[in-house]
């Protein structure tokens, strides 16, 4: 049997090999723990160390990512974490790369909504070409918020600054608490079918992600998805992100945001419609002149045409006939060359010198593989019979067969002679099963 050679790594080969299947086993984990060693450089990373009292592993957070957080990491507290598992190679440790991170206590419903999120998202309803362009200048908007709140009188307020006249149709439906997903669906369901309507506004104030959690069910998300009129999501605050905002058509930070979205300027529109229809003016009357000039000009010295026109229709004649009479003659030569190179292809094909590499490569392989077995069994009986060997040396295999072994305590010395424990000594008994602590009575040299 041939000699099997052990594979050699690299330093860098067996690192690159251990990261991979690193970050293939674990490409989303959450772990907590209590942040220590915090650092933010100049790049605007956080570099920083998650510990708990038996261990601990490093972790970074990248700018991109926590911009738009509304936890930051503080040195000292317990948070919990979202990222996936890496090795920096160059120095060989691993590490979390953090994409999420919230005090702990607050991990139910941020999982459920990241769960959702990524759920969702693999269903293709966050997909960019599934958006819908927003109308420029909508002749009625569709409102649906609680009648009673801020946002609803915002809105208002600063869609009669900009555009007064819009129509707006406010739909009333409750924005916290288990009936609000089924009314805001509902809204959304007859919004639908309601005429006119060219585009939905989901409207709520700032809260908790308790008090937001409507527009994270499911079944709004899919109402969202199904709803023909594009819809606009304003919901929260800036630092507010619910499962609408990714499934709507836009997003818009605040509800007084979404009316800058929906509805343009209208002293604004009329000063740039007013430059506009002067600049146009102005350029027609400066290009009408100036066709004018030059069509003056071009008359003056255009010459007879008709004799050039009919030497021209000669020419092109002459030389579509001698252009089909070369390509016919490329096309039969190019022909040849076609066979000619097929045939020789067929002849010089690899395929019959791989044939024998091919069978001894598979006899090779069958070879590697009964030696891997042969060299398995042989182990595998190695290791038996060491672990025989190792149950009969067990010093802990006597208490079985009912002997005990006494310390003397503090010490937990070894008792071998009666007279090394007096009487009022503590003694520890330690049976197959268990101990006794002792005391004694009486000390016989017998």
């Amino acid at each position: 049997m041939d000699q099997e050679l052990p594979h050699i790594y690299t330093v860098s080969s067996l690192t690159r090999e251990i990261r991979e299947r690193l970050e293939t086993h674990f490409s989303l984990v959450w772990v907590s723990g209590e942040i220590s060693n915090l650092r933010q450089p100049l790049s605007g990373h956080y570099y920083f160390t998650l510990k708990d009292a038996g261990a601990q592993l490093r972790a970074v957070l990248f700018k991109g990512n926590h911009q738009h957080m509304r936890f930051k990491p503080q040195e000292g507290s317990q948070f919990l974490c979202r990222g996936r598992l890496t090795i920096y190679e160059p120095r060989g440790e691993y590490q979390v790369i953090v994409d999420y991170l919230e005090p702990l206590g607050l991990g139910a419903l941020a999982q459920a909504f990241e769960a959702l999120k990524t759920r969702l998202q693999a269903e293709g309803l966050f997909a960019p070409e599934l958006k819908k362009p927003l109308p420029f200048l909508p002749k009625r908007i569709a409102l649906v918020t609680s009648p009673t709140g801020a946002a609803v009188r915002d809105f208002l307020r600063l869609l009669r600054q900009r555009y007064a006249n819009l129509e707006v149709l406010i739909y009333p439906v409750k924005v916290q608490g288990g009936e609000a997903a089924g009314e805001i669906v509902r809204a959304l369901e007859d919004l639908a079918a309601y005429p006119g309507v060219e585009v939905v506004v989901l409207a709520r104030g700032g809260g908790s992600l308790e008090d937001l959690w409507p527009f994270n069910e499911e079944q709004v998300a899919w109402a969202i998805h199904r709803c023909p009129i594009p819809v606009v999501s304003a919901v929260g605050h800036e630092v507010d992100f619910t499962i609408a905002d990714f499934v709507a058509d836009a997003r818009a930070a605040t509800p007084s945001a979404a009316v800058e979205l929906v509805a343009p300027d209208k002293r604004a529109l009329a000063r740039h419609l007013d430059r506009l229809g002067g600049s146009l003016w102005r350029t027609f009357k400066q290009r009408l002149e100036v066709a004018r000039r030059h069509l003056d000009l071009v008359s003056r010295r255009l010459p007879d045409m008709s004799r050039r026109l009919v030497d021209l229709r000669l020419m092109v004649d002459d030389r579509g006939e001698a252009l089909m009479r070369r390509t016919r003659r490329l096309v039969t030569v190019q022909r040849q060359q076609l066979r000619l190179s097929s045939s020789r292809l067929v002849l010089l094909s690899p395929r019959r010198a791989l044939l024998p590499w091919r069978q001894r490569l598979e006899q090779a392989a069958q070879r590697l593989g009964q030696g891997y077995s042969r060299g398995q069994d042989t182990r595998r009986r190695h290791l038996e019979y060491c672990q025989s060997h190792l149950d009969q040396l067990n010093p802990l295999a006597i208490l079985q067969r009912g002997y005990a072994v006494a310390t003397l305590l503090p010490q937990e010395t070894v008792i071998r002679d009666a007279t090394q424990a007096p009487p009022g000594a503590a003694v520890r008994v330690r049976l197959a099963r268990g101990r006794l602590d002792c005391e004694v009575k009486e000390v016989s040299s017998e």
